[in-house]
């Protein structure tokens, strides 16, 4: 039995390379000036190179509003810009990343407005570009479907519940997977066992309120217990990716793979008011790590509202 939430989890854990990263850090400085900082980290175009550089992953923003360097070890290249924006002024696509070498999969859009006399909002919306494609991650699979209607009690067993409870947990679990917050993903490459099984835990919670959410008293606590129990089960008995084919030839080039890790970082010679990033109580900065594939349903709003010093 194979399930939408669990699959896409197991499958990207696959797929996670960290070739290549950004780090995007906006600085909040008097009377509400912002000073942007663009880092993009990743391989250098090489002639025979099969893994995707960082021009294959990401648009680099130009202009001569941009200043830029670029720092290289043995193993990569960062390239990082910088300009400074007024309160008001807001900035698209400085993060830009590529679908293939034709579109693009996800594209930002950041301001930073005076909200009072010292006080001032940064917010950054991110959005998913490419088209939703079939296996696309929230895509529903037929044997899916009957994965869960399978373990749903006979009554409750139909084809609408069984897509409405798949499109409900979708919509939870995409941003446990991928961010923003702690995802569970970036845990995969260090220890998949241990990610595997907080997977577990996470979606058993979230199975379970969407149950509660969707059926009300039509089903006891016992019986959503018996439904995640089962789903689980079958989901990580079944949905590991295979290993790959080495006669498969090397990788399509006109996609960029992969899962490109994001860092959006927020610095205040203030005090952070409110934010829904988390809070680094020995710096002060406010940050929200992520996966652009956190965007693949909805868009992702990063907010923080600082006040700066007299």
């Amino acid at each position: 039995m194979r399930v939408v939430f669990l699959s896409l989890f197991i499958a990207a854990l696959a797929a996670l390379s960290g070739c290549a990263r950004s780090r995007i850090t906006t600085e909040i400085r008097a009377a509400g000036a912002w000073t942007r900082t663009d880092s993009f980290t990743g391989q250098e175009k090489k002639e025979g190179q099969m893994a995707p550089s960082i021009d294959d992953i990401f648009v680099i923003p130009s202009g001569a509003e941009w200043t830029s360097h670029t720092a290289k070890t043995d193993k990569d290249s960062t390239i990082t810009l910088e300009r400074t924006l007024r309160a008001g002024d807001s900035l698209k696509g400085d993060l830009s990343i590529k679908a293939d070498a034709d579109k693009l999969q996800l594209v930002n859009e950041a301001t930073v407005r005076r909200m009072g006399p010292r006080r001032f909002e940064y917010r950054e919306t991110l959005s998913w570009k490419a088209p939703k494609q079939p296996g696309d991650i929230g895509a529903i699979k037929p044997e899916e479907l009957a994965g869960i209607k399978a373990a749903l009690p006979r009554p409750l067993a139909t084809d609408a519940n069984a897509r409405g409870l798949a499109e409900r947990v979708s919509g939870l679990v995409v941003p446990l997977m991928f961010g923003p917050g702690d995802p569970l993903l970036a845990m995969g490459l260090m220890h998949p066992d241990l990610a595997e099984r907080r997977a577990s835990q996470r979606i058993g919670t979230l199975m379970m309120t969407a149950l509660q959410e969707q059926f009300g008293d039509k089903m006891s606590v016992g019986q959503r217990k018996e439904v995640v129990r089962k789903v689980i089960a079958g989901s990580l008995a079944s949905a590991r990716p295979a290993q790959p084919d080495p006669s498969a030839g090397p990788p399509d080039k006109s996609s960029t793979g992969g899962l490109t890790p994001l860092m959006f970082v927020v610095k205040t010679p203030g005090r952070v008011i409110s934010s829904n990033g988390e809070l680094d109580e020995f710096t002060g900065e406010v940050y929200w790590a992520l996966f652009p594939e956190a965007a693949s349903l909805n868009d992702v709003t990063l907010t923080a509202v600082v006040e700066l010093p007299e």
